[in-house]
């Protein structure tokens, strides 16, 4: 492979600690805010009951790190990005996406106590903070999802979490005002926990993350892949329509039915992220605060023909595993490691470990999106 940081191959870099990246049925984020650190308090001007404080973009104030040696080579390979917006309004970074004629990178994030969730933009070329917007289902109702993913297509940003993908108009997003609202559009409802999402080549991938009974899948997403190892998560991917950017007509989304997907990428657990390029395809996969994350590198399965298929209703549907024999490639690195996207032969790594909520009990907090060169 081009990129040599990616020829290592950890074992054991998947041990499972008390995960604090998904919304967890057992009440982890809870949890996780109990045993966060105090936040620092803000200045009058910064307060607002209305919108949580202020967004700013600021350091963390991470105090320490551990020595974590397993993930020695990908500090040396990686770059120091921007900083993550709002980690001192107590938000937490959960997608990260890329708007290309922009040079403008997307970090949604999600908020606790009924505050609607941010889509922040950042000028990848200076790093600094362009805006950031509150996000909402109409004009009355805020969004108050998880948000784990965002994604950018043709003339659309979609927001994933709860089963669905958030449709926003990507004019509208360019040219909102900062701290202004931005109301969604539409949705699809998918058969996944919709935790993550990304878009290529005209389909759009939404994932999910699967980890024990905390975050559990539907017992039809059970496959055993080619290693003969079961397997508990999908990506599901929708084409969609050239001309309008959306589902085809014959695929109407409808509230309460998933619509059925063109392409199935079965995948391991805990995967928080994935880039589909040309020739790869990358997972970001991690599942608590002081076990070292995973980028895993697989070839293009989807240039195969499909390894099984899936019956859905009356549909049958391809399906590809990620698995050993798509030749994968895995690198350790820091723990916590969120959404993943590629633009210009770089990698843009997001971590949520840099947030109020974690900096204080991840072994090593990250409060900037970190850069790796890779080739596709």
């Amino acid at each position: 492979m081009k990129q040599k940081a990616m020829l290592i191959v950890l074992s054991c870099m998947l041990c499972v600690t008390a995960a604090g990246c998904q919304p967890s049925s057992a009440g982890n984020a809870k949890k996780a805010a109990e045993q966060a650190a105090p936040a620092a308090a803000k200045k009058p001007e910064e307060q607002s009951a209305a919108n949580g404080g202020k967004i700013t973009q600021e350091e963390a104030g991470i105090k320490i790190r551990i020595d974590f040696p397993e993930i020695k080579t990908f500090l040396q390979a990686a770059k120091q990005g921007p900083i993550v917006p709002a980690l001192m309004q107590k938000a937490i970074p959960q997608g990260i996406g890329f708007i290309e004629e922009k040079n403008w990178i997307l970090v949604s994030h999600y908020r606790e106590g009924g505050l609607p969730s941010l889509l922040s933009v950042i000028d990848a070329g200076t790093g600094s903070m362009v805006k950031v917007m509150e996000l909402y289902k109409d004009a009355d109702k805020p969004y108050t999802g998880h948000a784990g993913g965002v994604t950018v297509s043709k003339s659309h940003v979609w927001i994933s979490s709860d089963n669905h993908v958030y449709q926003l108009n990507l004019d509208e997003v360019m040219s909102a005002q900062n701290e202004s609202k931005l109301m969604f559009k539409g949705s699809i409802r998918t058969d996944t926990r919709a935790s993550f999402t990304t878009y290529s080549d005209g389909v759009l991938w939404v994932g999910e993350y699967a980890n024990g009974k905390d975050y559990p899948t539907e017992k039809s997403h059970y496959m055993n892949n080619r290693d003969d190892k079961e397997y508990k998560a999908w990506t599901v991917g929708f084409k969609l329509d050239p001309q309008t950017d959306l589902l085809p007509a014959g695929k109407a989304a409808q509230s309460n039915t998933p619509v059925v997907p063109d392409y199935i990428l079965s995948i391991p657990d805990s995967v928080q992220g994935m880039a589909v390029l040309k020739n790869k395809i990358l997972l970001s996969q991690s599942s608590g605060r002081n076990a070292a994350s995973a980028l895993i590198q697989h070839t293009n399965v989807l240039e195969e023909p499909p390894h099984t298929k899936a019956v859905i209703g009356s549909e049958s549907v391809p399906v590809w595993f990620l698995d050993s024999k798509n030749k994968p490639e895995s690198m350790a690195i820091p723990p916590m490691s969120e959404g993943i996207v590629y633009s210009k032969d770089t990698l843009y790594l997001l971590f949520e470990s840099g947030a109020s909520m974690y900096k204080a009990s991840s072994s090593y907090a990250l409060d900037r999106i970190q850069l790796l060169t890779m080739t596709d």
